[in-house]
């Protein structure tokens, strides 16, 4: 049998924790027990040992790295780590995506259970999500930030789109009182500025989709980007105030602000490409009138309409329901059914 430090060390993160959990909980429960005092008492001890070490690893990370996804939070990572920044540094990261969804206070937890009802009702795979990803959900990342020692540079990674703009006012409202310095690195901009040359007609909106090359070359000079003023710090809290008592359900980041529109403000658009690809000879994308769900949201996305293809598919399945589109398939994934006007 497997001894029980090979069993750890082979664990993932989840079971881990988990296994970490019980043994507090047991620990706990040994303290009401006559007899079990002493052994559960040790076990407390070796907790805070742990919690101790934990806190002073943090402590010693002076840079703190906010990025508003899973993948740009990862091309962080790999960059910190190219520059040899990775053990000053430390990523907090957030997993969720604000440019469609509720976020009516979002910042306290009748807000957040709103949100999550929402988005139950109209994605099949939330409940999945929301249960795989809980340390990076907005409420743990709230209390992240909370957290940040007075000591550390905070540096928020955002790109020219609506999720990012939404979150880090968001950010700035969860940060508002504290002293740090907080910088601002719009990676959008950036690139224009230090890094196009390597792919020049390239116009990344997200962390994620900068080339990692770029990234790095900007990460060289993360330090010297400019703190972000105090006039500013208050408008960007200002601005996440105005925006937690909106009830707009879809947002995007046009010339420069975050615009709010109604929930089926695309839905003309996809109607409209259904009809245009059902009229095409491509034999590969229709067959007997019906197009490919995914070259219906690859058109999109070409042609810039929006940014989350979960969400045009959900707007598909609406107009499915409300007998606007017919379709055909397995309604699974975009790849296994296809839709055409009835």
């Amino acid at each position: 049998m497997q001894n029980g430090k090979d069993m750890l060390m082979t664990m993932n993160d989840n079971l881990r924790r988990n296994l970490l959990i019980r043994m507090v909980e047991r620990a706990w429960q040994g303290l009401q027990e006559n007899g079990n005092e002493k052994l559960a008492e040790e076990l407390l001890s070796i907790l805070n040992d742990v919690q101790r070490e934990e806190q002073d690893r943090l402590d010693r990370k002076i840079n703190v790295h906010v990025v508003f996804s899973s993948t740009g939070a990862g091309s962080v990572k790999v960059a910190l780590s190219k520059c040899e920044k990775r053990m000053e540094s430390r990523v907090i990261q957030l997993d969720d995506f604000y440019s469609y969804g509720p976020i009516l206070q979002l910042h306290l937890e009748q807000g957040r259970l709103k949100r999550e009802r929402w988005m139950m009702e109209r994605f099949n795979d939330q409940m999945y999500r929301s249960l795989m990803d809980r340390e990076n959900r907005v409420d743990h990342f709230m209390s992240k930030l909370s957290s940040i020692p007075e000591n550390c540079r905070i540096y928020l990674w955002v790109g020219d789109n609506a999720h990012d703009q939404v979150s880090a006012r968001l950010t700035m409202y969860a940060l508002r009182g504290k002293t740090n310095d907080i910088h601002i690195l719009n990676v959008t901009q950036l690139y224009k500025e230090v890094a196009e040359r390597f792919e020049p007609a390239l116009e990344p909106k997200y962390v994620g989709h900068v080339p990692m090359e770029a990234l790095t070359e900007m990460m060289n000079q993360f330090e010297s980007a400019q703190l972000i003023e105090e006039k500013t710090k208050g408008a960007l809290v200002k601005d996440w105030e105005v925006l937690s008592i909106t009830t707009d359900t879809l947002r995007m980041w046009m010339n420069g602000e975050i615009v709010g529109l109604e929930e089926d403000a695309f839905d003309a658009e996809i109607l409209h490409t259904v009809r245009s690809l059902q009229q095409s000879d491509d034999k590969e994308l229709v067959k007997n009138g019906y197009v490919r769900a995914g070259a219906v949201v690859s058109t999109l996305f070409e042609r810039e309409i929006f940014e989350s293809d979960r969400y045009i598919e959900y707007r598909l399945w609406y107009l499915i329901s409300s007998g606007q589109l017919d379709f055909k398939g397995i309604p699974y994934a975009l790849y296994l059914y296809s839709v055409k006007i009835p």
